[in-house]
């Protein structure tokens, strides 16, 4: 018997307080060519819980051929939170959840 696996890759996005948090994620089929996201929007929240009804942040995703570069202020986050990534295709409406995952703070020295 196979399981088919539609959760979303989940990362443990390690953060140090007030330094640029920037990733990017490359999106590719199971061949590793590149998938074509002309028609996909991408938004991406942050809460304090994934059940929590408030964002305490909204990330910044800017979107280049299949490419996702995410970017993260970490100045008022808690020291955990956890965020996604979802796509919406215009074309057809389709939501498609890419990326989840935890964000551990760590406090800065220098300020």
């Amino acid at each position: 018997m196979e399981t088919l696996n539609l959760i979303p890759p989940s990362v443990e996005w390690q953060t140090y307080r007030n330094d640029t948090t920037e990733m990017t994620v490359l999106l590719v089929d199971e061949n590793d060519t590149a998938i074509d996201l002309t028609d996909w929007t991408f938004t991406g929240k942050v809460r304090e819980y994934p059940s929590d009804t408030t964002v305490i942040e909204t990330l910044i995703i800017t979107k280049i051929d299949n490419a996702l570069t995410i970017v993260l202020d970490n100045s008022d986050l808690p020291l955990t939170s956890y965020f996604d990534i979802e796509g919406i295709n215009s074309e057809n409406n389709k939501v498609s959840t890419v990326l989840r995952g935890r964000i551990a703070v760590e406090e800065d020295v220098t300020r």
